[in-house]
Protein backbone atom coordinates (compact mmCIF):
# COMPACT_ATOMS: atom_id res chain seq x y z
CA UNK A 1 0.00 0.00 0.00
CA UNK A 2 1.35 3.61 -0.99
CA UNK A 3 0.65 6.63 1.14
CA UNK A 4 1.67 9.76 -0.66
CA UNK A 5 3.34 12.57 1.09
CA UNK A 6 0.69 15.77 0.81
CA UNK A 7 0.95 18.02 3.46
CA UNK A 8 2.36 17.22 6.83
CA UNK A 9 -0.78 16.86 8.52
CA UNK A 10 -2.31 15.08 5.52
CA UNK A 11 1.05 12.21 5.51
CA UNK A 12 0.39 11.89 9.28
CA UNK A 13 -3.21 11.32 8.66
CA UNK A 14 -2.75 9.19 5.74
CA UNK A 15 0.15 6.81 7.32
CA UNK A 16 -2.19 6.30 10.60
CA UNK A 17 -4.74 4.87 8.20
CA UNK A 18 -1.79 2.94 6.38
CA UNK A 19 -1.06 1.23 9.50
CA UNK A 20 -4.59 0.27 10.64
CA UNK A 21 -5.31 -1.33 6.76
CA UNK A 22 -1.63 -2.60 6.52
CA UNK A 23 -2.94 -4.37 10.09
CA UNK A 24 -5.72 -6.28 8.48
CA UNK A 25 -4.43 -7.07 5.18
CA UNK A 26 -0.93 -8.21 6.22
CA UNK A 27 0.21 -5.79 4.30
CA UNK A 28 3.72 -3.24 3.91
CA UNK A 29 3.39 0.49 3.41
CA UNK A 30 5.67 2.86 1.16
CA UNK A 31 5.63 6.47 1.96
CA UNK A 32 6.06 8.42 -1.87
CA UNK A 33 7.30 11.82 -1.82
CA UNK A 34 6.92 13.15 -5.57
CA UNK A 35 9.29 16.21 -5.85
CA UNK A 36 7.85 17.82 -8.79
CA UNK A 37 10.97 19.76 -10.01
CA UNK A 38 10.43 23.44 -12.24
CA UNK A 39 11.51 23.07 -15.46
CA UNK A 40 14.42 25.39 -14.85
CA UNK A 41 16.14 23.41 -12.22
CA UNK A 42 17.82 19.35 -13.79
CA UNK A 43 16.01 16.48 -12.26
CA UNK A 44 18.89 15.66 -10.55
CA UNK A 45 19.61 18.83 -8.90
CA UNK A 46 15.74 19.84 -7.09
CA UNK A 47 15.46 23.06 -5.41
CA UNK A 48 15.21 21.68 -2.00
CA UNK A 49 18.14 19.28 -0.53
CA UNK A 50 17.46 15.28 -0.64
CA UNK A 51 18.53 15.37 2.93
CA UNK A 52 15.87 18.00 4.03
CA UNK A 53 13.41 16.09 2.18
CA UNK A 54 14.67 12.68 3.91
CA UNK A 55 14.54 14.13 7.09
CA UNK A 56 11.16 15.58 7.04
CA UNK A 57 9.42 12.09 5.70
CA UNK A 58 11.13 10.18 8.55
CA UNK A 59 9.66 12.93 10.98
CA UNK A 60 6.33 12.61 9.65
CA UNK A 61 6.68 8.94 9.95
CA UNK A 62 7.66 8.83 13.56
CA UNK A 63 4.73 11.39 14.57
CA UNK A 64 2.44 8.92 12.87
CA UNK A 65 3.11 5.94 15.18
CA UNK A 66 4.08 3.96 12.37
CA UNK A 67 7.76 1.87 12.70
CA UNK A 68 10.25 3.33 10.55
CA UNK A 69 11.24 -0.23 10.35
CA UNK A 70 7.60 -1.09 8.72
CA UNK A 71 7.87 1.80 6.11
CA UNK A 72 9.31 2.18 2.82
CA UNK A 73 10.28 5.90 2.16
CA UNK A 74 10.55 6.29 -1.64
CA UNK A 75 11.16 9.81 -2.87
CA UNK A 76 11.37 11.02 -6.87
CA UNK A 77 11.88 13.24 -8.65
CA UNK A 78 9.57 14.64 -11.64
CA UNK A 79 8.25 17.32 -13.94
CA UNK A 80 4.79 16.60 -13.03
CA UNK A 81 2.41 13.99 -11.09
CA UNK A 82 0.42 12.48 -13.32
CA UNK A 83 3.78 11.19 -15.54
CA UNK A 84 5.97 10.44 -12.18
CA UNK A 85 3.02 8.47 -10.83
CA UNK A 86 2.75 6.57 -13.79
CA UNK A 87 6.48 5.27 -13.34
CA UNK A 88 6.46 4.67 -10.53
CA UNK A 89 2.93 3.03 -8.84
CA UNK A 90 1.83 -0.46 -9.42
CA UNK A 91 -0.98 -0.97 -11.74
CA UNK A 92 -3.87 -0.56 -10.01
CA UNK A 93 -1.96 0.25 -6.62
CA UNK A 94 -4.20 0.76 -3.40
CA UNK A 95 -2.99 4.18 -2.54
CA UNK A 96 -3.95 6.46 0.66
CA UNK A 97 -3.97 10.60 0.32
CA UNK A 98 -5.46 12.88 2.53
CA UNK A 99 -6.29 16.24 2.25
CA UNK A 100 -9.47 18.69 3.61
CA UNK A 101 -12.49 18.45 0.80
CA UNK A 102 -13.51 22.16 -0.23
CA UNK A 103 -15.95 22.93 -2.62
CA UNK A 104 -13.37 23.89 -4.49
CA UNK A 105 -11.06 21.15 -6.20
CA UNK A 106 -7.90 21.24 -3.92
CA UNK A 107 -4.15 19.93 -4.88
CA UNK A 108 -5.12 16.52 -2.87
CA UNK A 109 -8.04 15.95 -4.74
CA UNK A 110 -7.27 16.58 -8.22
CA UNK A 111 -4.10 14.18 -7.49
CA UNK A 112 -6.96 11.92 -6.10
CA UNK A 113 -8.12 12.23 -9.51
CA UNK A 114 -5.23 11.98 -11.07
CA UNK A 115 -4.78 8.69 -9.65
CA UNK A 116 -8.14 7.14 -10.38
CA UNK A 117 -7.68 8.02 -13.95
CA UNK A 118 -4.64 6.31 -14.09
CA UNK A 119 -6.56 3.35 -12.92
CA UNK A 120 -5.53 2.54 -8.88
CA UNK A 121 -7.68 2.63 -5.76
CA UNK A 122 -7.58 5.01 -4.04
CA UNK A 123 -8.44 6.17 -0.62
CA UNK A 124 -8.73 9.56 0.88
CA UNK A 125 -8.39 10.80 4.27
CA UNK A 126 -10.57 14.17 4.70
CA UNK A 127 -8.55 15.97 7.68
CA UNK A 128 -10.56 18.00 8.27
CA UNK A 129 -13.27 15.29 9.42
CA UNK A 130 -10.56 13.55 11.25
CA UNK A 131 -10.59 16.11 14.12
CA UNK A 132 -14.20 14.87 14.86
CA UNK A 133 -13.19 11.27 15.97
CA UNK A 134 -10.89 9.77 18.60
CA UNK A 135 -9.92 6.02 17.90
CA UNK A 136 -7.71 5.75 14.44
CA UNK A 137 -10.25 3.01 13.34
CA UNK A 138 -12.95 5.57 13.72
CA UNK A 139 -10.90 7.88 12.22
CA UNK A 140 -10.62 6.03 9.01
CA UNK A 141 -14.39 4.71 9.13
CA UNK A 142 -15.36 8.49 9.49
CA UNK A 143 -13.61 9.46 6.35
CA UNK A 144 -15.74 7.29 4.32
CA UNK A 145 -18.68 8.48 5.86
CA UNK A 146 -19.67 5.53 7.63
CA UNK A 147 -19.87 4.29 11.32
CA UNK A 148 -18.31 1.25 12.72
CA UNK A 149 -21.82 -0.67 12.67
CA UNK A 150 -22.25 -0.39 8.85
CA UNK A 151 -19.02 -1.88 8.38
CA UNK A 152 -20.15 -4.79 10.32
CA UNK A 153 -23.05 -5.72 8.83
Amino acid sequence: MTVISTTEKGTVASLRAAKWLATDLNATITLLNMEIVPAHFPLYKPPVSLKYTIKQQRSMVRQSGVNEADADLKIRFCRDWSSGLQWVLRRRALVVIAGKRHWWVSREERLERILRALGHHVIFIDVAQEKESTSHGNKFLHSFGRSEAQFQK
